[in-house]
């Protein structure tokens, strides 16, 4: 069976760096198929990419190997570390993104070579090719000092009939998604009236939710998107641009 990797960073895609990292992968893996996830990441944006990660990698086989390259190049001299959660292969440098992830899964635990090269990248692929080969006990050593980032998780108050989060991410066309579940406001707003005050440069009142994207007078609404997470949005309009909303925003929701 031939590897399956995933690609995600914030190299963009005007320089050949992609191009450069997939035909080593290719090399190494002769047949490997390669997925691109994003490489539009913010520039050094932990928080945009743990959430785009943690939103794909379901989507792929297990004993995928994900490579996340956000704040890393070719040259940069991290030590990467790989972390197995759910059977899938995460390589990346401890800089949160791991935490941010799956830290409230509870402890995690990864691996970390014996001996690193000092290049990161070629550190990466050969953690893969250890995968591979089933090697780990060999030539990985056991790692359990994952860094530690404060993260807004979301929350859930049934007896203050409140949901607490944040924005952690915007999207393409600038809607700017939270971490509040889409699946749990509809479970406990039902189809009540609400108010969802969001805390950016100026607090920010929205009392509508759509199933779909349609016209609200130009109006905020929030909306479930594909991902399964509330989205707040505006009709054919850049909202999070318009309204300066950004991640780490609050959004506070009553009812």
């Amino acid at each position: 069976m031939n590897e399956t990797f995933t690609l995600l960073s914030d190299w963009r895609l005007r320089d050949p760096y992609v191009a450069i990292l997939k035909g080593r992968i290719m090399n190494a893996f002769p047949g490997a198929a390669i997925v691109d996830i994003t490489h539009y990441a913010d520039k050094f944006d932990i928080l945009q990419t743990a959430f785009a990660m943690k939103c794909s990698y379901k989507s792929f086989p297990e004993g995928t190997v994900h490579l996340i390259l956000t704040n890393t190049t070719f040259t940069s001299s991290f030590e990467p570390v790989l972390l197995q959660f759910d059977g899938h292969n995460f390589i990346c440098d401890d800089n949160g993104v791991p935490f941010m992830m799956f830290g409230d899964s509870g402890a995690l635990s990864g691996f970390k070579l014996n001996k690193s090269s000092g290049n990161s990248i070629t550190d990466m692929l050969e953690i893969a090719e250890i995968i591979k080969k089933g090697l780990l006990g060999e030539k990985l050593h056991e790692y359990k000092g994952f860094k530690r980032m404060f993260v807004q998780k979301a929350e859930y108050s049934e007896e203050n009939k409140t949901i607490e989060g944040q924005i952690v991410y915007i999207d393409a066309f600038n809607n700017a998604i939270t971490n509040v579940l889409a699946s749990k406001f509809k479970e406990m707003v039902k189809n009540r009236p609400f108010s969802a005050v969001i805390h950016s440069g100026g607090d920010w009142i929205i009392d509508r939710f759509s199933e779909n994207y349609k016209p609200f007078d130009n109006e905020m609404f929030l909306t479930e998107n594909e991902l399964g997470y509330i989205e707040i949005a505006s009709y054919q309009s850049d909202v999070s641009i318009i309204a300066d909303l950004n991640p780490y925003d609050r959004i506070v929701i009553t009812y």
